[in-house]
C-alpha cells in the first residue's frame, strides 16, 4: 500500500467500518426478522387461546343448557349464564388480534354463527322453557341446536388448524432468521478480526517499529550520542519524522560543535581577559594571545606586531605548532605582507603570501587584524596557514575580539605606567619638601635660636654680681629658647629626620625605636643604603605604626623586623595590642598605604580583634642607588 500514514490508516479504518457496518446492518435486518417472528408466533398463541377460550364457552352453554332442558332445574343454568356473558367478548376478542386474512374471514364468520346460535337459538330456547312451552323438547329443535353447534366447532377445528400451521410456518421462519443473524455476525466477527490483525501488523510494520527505532535513537541522542541516526523508509509522514530527526540530529550535532568553538573562545577571551584585568606584564598578555588565537583558528603561525616608524614591526608575541623562526623582539619587514596591507588600511583583511619573509617557503592563507590603542594604529594580529588549509572565514572577526583585548591592556598598562610615575614623583616631591624644610628649619630658625642662647650665655658673664633680678630673667629667656630648640628638632625629625637622610633606613629605624614609648625589638638587615623614596617611606611606615601602637593598641611590646632580599625590601611590625585596624574606615594607615602603592609597593594590614596588629610591606628596589 502507498501514499501517506494518514491515506493508509483512513483506508484501513474505512475498510474496517464497512465490514462492522455492513454486518451490523445485517444483523439488525435478522434480528429485526426474528423479532416479527417472535410476535407472529406470540399473537398466533393468542388466537389459538382466544379461540379455544370460545370453544369452551359454547361447549358449557351447550351443556348447561341440555341439562335444564332435561332437569328444567335452574341450577344448571348458572354456567350458561357465564357463557351467555362472556362469549360475545371472546369472540369479539378473537377476531380483533386475527392478522391474517384467511383467518379473519373465519373468524367474522365464526363470531357471526355464535351470536346467531347465542341469540337466535340459545337465548330463546332457554326463554321458551321456563315458560314451559313444549316445543323447546322436540327432535326438531334438538336438530337445529346440535347442527348449529357442530358447524361452530366446525369453523374453530379448521381455525385452529390452519393457526396451528401458520405458527409451525412462522416458527420455522424464525429459526431460519435466527440462524443467519449468527451466521452473519459470525461472519462480521471474523472479518473484523482479520482486518484488525492486518491493521495492526500493519501499524507495527509500517508505523510501531518506525517510532520505536527512532525513540531509540532518541535516547542514544538524549544521552550525547549526536552520531545517531535511522534510516528513511518511506515518503510518507513516518519517512518526514525519519527525515526531520536526522536533520534535527546534524543541526544538534554542528551545534555542539558551534558551541565547543564558542566555549573554547570564550576560554580564550577569558583567560586573556583576566590577565589584562590582573595587570599582568604586557610580554605575558601578548604571549597569551599570540597562542589562543593559533589554536582557536587552527593557524601554523600567529605573530602580534607592533607597528615602528621606519615602516618595520616588532614582534611582541608568537606562537607556532612548530618552530618559528623569528623570536619575541626581533624586529622585522613586514614589506607587502597581510601585515602591510592592515597598516594601510587600518582594518582586517586576508590575503595569500608566497614565501613571506622570516618564514619557511610556500604558499600561505594570511589573516590579520589591527590593534588600536587610544584611537591610534599601534599594531596588528597576524595568522598564517599553508594554502591548503584555509583558515575559517570567521577568522579575522574572531581576531578582532582578541585586538581590543590587547588595546586594551596595552592603554592599561600605559595607564598604569604614567599613574606610578605620577605618584612616585609625587611622593619623591613630598619627601624633597619634607628635606628641604627640615634643612631650612636646621639651618635658619634652629641655627639662630642656638646663636641667640649662647649670646644670652655671653650676656650673663658680662652681669655686675649685684644685678640679681636681670640674671633671673636673662636664665629664664635662655631656657626658654633651649626648650623651643628642642621643640624645633621634634619638628624637623617629623617632617624629615636628619638621621634618615644621613645614616640611611637602619640608624633612622633604630632611632625611631629607640624614641617609642612601647619597647621595640627589632631585626635589621638592610645592608647599605637604598633609594630615598624606597627609605622614606618605610621610615614613615614604621613611625605611623609604631605611633598608633602608643595611641590606640594597648600594646605591651612592637617587633619590627627589615630586609632585603631579591631586590625587594620586606619589613613586618607586629604588636600584641587589642588588634581592630582596619584601613577602610579611614585611619592613617590609608595614607602609607598609598604612599607605599605609589613605588610599585604592597602593604598588607592583618588585624583581628583581640590579637594584636601585623603590617607586612613590600617595597622594590628597582634602580637601587647607594648615597
Amino acid at each position: 500500500m502507498r501514499g501517506g500514514l494518514i491515506t493508509r490508516l483512513v483506508v484501513v479504518t474505512v475498510a474496517l467500518a464497512v465490514i462492522v457496518a455492513s454486518a451490523f446492518v445485517f444483523l439488525l435486518v435478522a434480528m429485526s426478522g426474528v423479532d416479527h417472528a417472535r410476535a407472529v408466533a406470540v399473537n398466533s398463541a393468542e388466537e389459538a387461546y382466544a379461540a379455544r377460550d370460545v370453544r369452551r364457552a359454547l361447549g358449557d352453554m351447550e351443556t348447561s343448557e341440555r341439562g335444564y332442558l332435561i332437569t328444567g332445574q335452574e341450577s344448571f343454568l348458572a354456567p350458561w349464564q357465564s357463557a351467555r356473558q362472556r362469549i360475545a367478548e371472546r369472540l369479539t376478542k378473537l377476531r380483533s388480534i386475527v392478522d391474517d386474512p384467511e383467518q379473519a374471514a373465519r373468524a367474522e364468520q365464526l363470531e357471526r354463527d355464535g351470536l346467531s346460535y347465542l341469540n337466535d337459538y340459545s337465548v330463546p330456547l332457554v326463554d321458551a322453557a321456563r315458560r314451559g312451552e313444549p316445543w323447546v323438547r322436540s327432535l326438531p329443535t334438538s336438530v337445529e341446536g346440535k347442527q348449529r353447534m357442530d358447524e361452530l366447532r366446525r369453523l374453530l377445528d379448521d381455525f385452529l388448524s390452519t393457526e396451528y400451521t401458520f405458527s409451525s410456518e412462522r416458527q420455522a421462519k424464525a429459526d431460519n432468521l435466527y440462524r443467519r443473524a449468527t451466521i452473519v455476525a459470525g461472519v462480521g466477527l471474523v472479518l473484523s478480526i482479520v482486518v484488525t490483525g492486518v491493521s495492526a501488523v500493519f501499524l507495527a510494520r509500517g508505523v510501531v517499529s518506525p517510532v520505536r527505532r527512532t525513540a531509540r535513537m532518541a535516547e542514544r541522542l538524549a544521552a550525547g550520542d549526536l552520531e545517531a541516526r535511522v534510516p528513511q523508509t518511506g515518503n510518507g509522514e513516518i519517512g518526514v519524522l525519519e527525515k526531520n530527526f536526522n536533520s534535527m540530529a546534524e543541526s544538534l550535532q554542528q551545534n555542539r560543535d558551534e558551541l565547543a568553538r564558542l566555549n573554547d573562545q570564550q576560554n580564550a577571551l577569558r583567560h586573556v581577559a583576566t590577565l589584562v584585568a590582573e595587570g599582568r606584564p604586557s610580554d605575558e598578555v601578548f604571549a597569551a594571545v599570540a597562542t589562543e588565537v593559533g589554536l582557536l583558528t587552527g593557524s601554523d603561525i600567529t605573530r602580534l606586531l607592533r607597528f615602528e616608524s621606519d615602516g618595520d614591526a616588532t614582534v611582541c608575541g608568537t606562537w607556532a605548532q612548530l618552530r618559528d623562526p623569528v623570536p619575541m623582539g626581533a624586529r622585522i619587514a613586514i614589506g607587502t605582507t597581510v601585515a602591510a596591507h592592515v597598516r594601510a588600511t587600518g582594518t582586517p583583511a586576508r590575503r595569500t603570501e608566497v614565501s613571506p619573509p622570516d618564514l619557511p617557503d610556500g604558499t600561505y592563507c594570511a589573516v590579520g587584524a589591527p590593534i588600536i590603542v587610544g584611537g591610534a594604529q599601534w599594531g596588528a594580529i597576524t595568522a598564517l596557514s599553508p594554502i591548503d588549509r584555509v583558515l575559517p572565514d570567521d577568522t579575522e572577526t574572531r581576531m578582532a575580539e582578541f585586538t581590543d583585548l590587547v588595546g586594551t591592556a596595552i592603554a592599561n598598562a600605559q595607564a598604569r605606567t604614567d599613574l606610578m610615575a605620577s605618584r612616585a614623583r609625587i611622593v619623591a616631591a613630598a619627601d624633597e619638601s619634607r628635606r628641604r624644610i627640615e634643612r631650612d628649619l636646621h639651618d635658619g630658625i634652629q641655627q639662630r635660636l642656638v646663636t641667640l642662647a649662647l649670646k644670652l650665655r655671653t650676656v650673663d658673664v658680662d652681669l655686675p654680681p649685684e644685678a640679681t633680678e636681670l640674671r633671673e630673667s636673662l636664665a629664664a629667656v635662655r631656657a626658654g629658647l633651649v626648650e623651643a630648640v628642642e621643640e624645633l628638632r621634634e619638628v624637623t625629625r617629623g617632617i624629615h629626620p636628619a638621621i634618615l637622610s644621613d645614616g640611611g633606613l637602619g640608624p633612622a629605624l633604630r632611632t625611631l625605636s629607640r624614641r617609642s614609648s612601647v619597647p621595640v625589638e627589632s631585626d635589621l638587615h638592610v645592608g647599605d643604603r637604598l633609594p630615598s623614596t624606597v627609605e622614606a617611606a618605610a621610615y614613615y611606615v614604621a613611625a605611623e605604626a609604631m605611633t598608633n601602637v602608643a595611641k590606640h593598641a594597648g600594646a605591651s611590646f612592637i617587633d619590627l623586623r627589615a630586609m632585603v632580599a631579591e631586590d625587594v625590601l620586606l619589613m613586618t611590625i607586629r604588636d600584641d595590642g587589642t588588634g581592630g585596624a582596619d584601613p577602610s574606615r579611614g585611619s592613617g594607615l590609608i595614607g602609607l598605604i598609598d604612599r607605599v602603592e605609589a613605588l610599585g609597593g604592597t602593604l598588607a594590614v592583618d588585624s583581628p580583634e583581640g590579637a594584636g596588629t601585623t603590617l607586612r610591606v613590600v617595597l622594590p628596589l628597582d634602580d637601587r642607588q647607594v648615597r
